[in-house]
């Protein structure tokens, strides 16, 4: 076993998150299909290379992963330095209302998979990689329970959406996964999110909208609204760990910011 095997073990000891432990996997593989031996030359020469094609935030996940593996190598002094992200002030690439129920109309005639997808997602603002966990015993307790990072987050699920979706997952017994892939088995996140994109597709919904991400957003904004921007309760339906995650939903998305200022500017 390699080291970075080793490695992979430890995070799972740690407990961290399945989607943690994948981007640190990942960020191992590309930096290794690079460079043959880790050292602090070569993670620097991964970071240039990185500046000169991933995002700001993708680059910034490489390196905590590169520099976590330097701490569990013994070999601190290996570190390099994180770059520096600007603060997001707003949300992007959240549906609208006419979006979302158009998406909703095409999926519940054309696809009643994806239709419940959606309305799951939307309805509950539970991120894709707890959906695909959601047994049929969360339909008869009214809520799903997550374990995370050694914490559990309780998803509470709507009375109306349980009514809605009774007929769709009818005979599921209750240690069954409610949403299963065309062969039986559980549906895993990147097919959810395919099968988000393509059905946002056909419904002539915008593709930057269309990511399970999305709904939970629409979620968020949704019952900020409806909550009189209630964030500590919102906060809570969404297992922020910090307020100041949720604050952003109240924020003016880009382009109300420029419109705002070009509608206001007189002088």
């Amino acid at each position: 076993m390699t080291p970075y095997d080793d490695f992979l073990d430890y995070l799972y000891e740690c407990e961290l998150s399945e989607n943690t432990i994948s981007s640190y996997r990942y960020s191992l593989k590309e930096f290794f299909s690079k460079f043959s031996e880790f050292n602090k030359t070569n993670a620097i020469q991964y970071k240039k290379w990185l500046i000169g094609c991933r995002k700001s935030k993708t680059i910034a996940l490489r390196i905590t992963a590169l520099n976590k593996y330097a701490d569990f190598i013994g070999r601190p002094q290996e570190k390099i330095k994180r770059i520096k992200i600007q603060k997001q002030l707003y949300v992007e690439n959240v549906p609208n209302d006419e979006e979302y129920g158009r998406v909703c109309e095409y999926a519940r005639q054309h696809n009643q998979k994806a239709y419940w997808l959606v309305r799951f997602l939307a309805g509950t603002g539970m991120r894709i990689s707890e959906l695909t966990k959601l047994k049929g015993i969360c339909l008869i307790e009214g809520c799903a329970r997550m374990h995370s990072k050694g914490k559990q987050r309780l998803i509470l699920i709507p009375k109306n959406l349980i009514e809605d979706s009774k007929e769709f997952f009818n005979g599921k017994a209750a240690d069954e996964p409610l949403f299963l892939s065309r062969y039986g088995k559980p549906l895993t996140t990147r097919a959810a999110a395919m099968q988000l994109k393509s059905i946002g597709c056909k419904a002539g919904v915008r593709k930057e909208v269309m990511h399970p991400h999305a709904f939970r957003h629409y979620f968020a904004i949704k019952m900020l609204k409806a909550t009189g921007n209630d964030i500590s309760l919102v906060s809570s339906y969404l297992g922020h760990s910090n307020i100041a995650t949720t604050a952003i939903y109240t924020m003016r998305t880009k382009d109300e910011q420029v419109n705002l200022l070009n509608a206001q500017m007189s002088w």
